[in-house]
């Protein structure tokens, strides 16, 4: 699974709400299918060029919401 969010680093939106609303309308929207595996934190934050604090933080928002779901070992799936 591939994700493009475009990272606004001058608005005065934080990074990790810009990846969250990323992620929660792409899941909405269907083009993140159900089950779909996501890149890692660490793998999204080195494509992002950016920390992965913001995409920690994004995922846990995510998860927090039952937007998407982890797997211990394996994990996150929308």
């Amino acid at each position: 699974m591939e994700l493009t969010p475009m990272i606004d680093k001058s608005s005065f939106e934080p990074i990790y709400l810009q990846i969250y609303n990323y992620i929660q309308e792409e899941i909405i929207a269907g083009r993140i299918e159900r089950d779909s595996k996501l890149p890692s934190i660490r793998r999204l934050a080195q494509y992002l060029n950016i920390s992965r604090t913001p995409v920690a933080l994004a995922y846990d928002q995510l998860l927090a919401e039952g937007y998407i779901k982890s797997k211990p070992r394996s994990g996150y799936f929308a």
